[in-house]
């Protein structure tokens, strides 16, 4: 099964959506986490947008509880040119399970394209979100157990003064 899901809205450029701040206790001031508000918002719209996309696929196919391969497009128009796209990508991941889209972001397997276009008119940020179900045949390859390291990769350790377990 495949789904596309799209998200308009500013996503936040924060990488740790928490902050440190301090209060006093019995006189000692200690630390706690407070979420960031700018995120909070962030999340709580792409939520609400993702909920009415998954009207429209039936909200019986979700949470998916499969492995998935996902792509990710983001749209900024050109006064957004310096947008580092590794922390909107996590952002997405989140918001894919915080909406439900996904019983977990540990079930993307794949990440088939993550990639930045510059251009849009109308918008600030655009997302687009491809979501393909992974059949079992290739679900059952991706989770065989690792046989052998290439020679390259054990020349590398070597020179690291590392051993392979096998090795011992």
């Amino acid at each position: 099964m495949r789904y596309t899901f799209y998200f308009v809205g500013k996503i936040p450029s924060k990488a740790n959506y928490k902050r440190i701040s301090h209060r006093r206790v019995n006189g000692d001031i200690k630390p706690f986490i407070i979420n960031d508000r700018e995120v909070l918002a962030a999340q709580r719209e792409a939520i609400y947008q993702f909920h009415i996309q998954k009207l429209t696929y039936g909200l019986e196919k979700f949470p998916i509880d499969k492995p998935v391969r996902v792509s990710v497009s983001f749209y900024f128009s050109n006064r957004v040119r310096q947008r580092d796209i590794d922390n909107a990508e996590k952002f997405i991941g989140d918001v894919l399970e915080k909406a439900e889209v996904l019983k977990r972001d540990s079930l993307i397997y794949v990440k088939d394209k993550v990639e930045k276009r510059l251009g849009v008119k109308g918008f600030e940020e655009v997302v687009v979100i491809n979501i393909e179900e992974l059949d079992k045949e290739e679900v059952e390859r991706r989770e065989r157990e690792f046989r052998e390291f290439s020679e390259h990769f054990r020349e590398f350790l070597k020179k690291l003064k590392l051993e392979l377990p096998d090795e011992g």
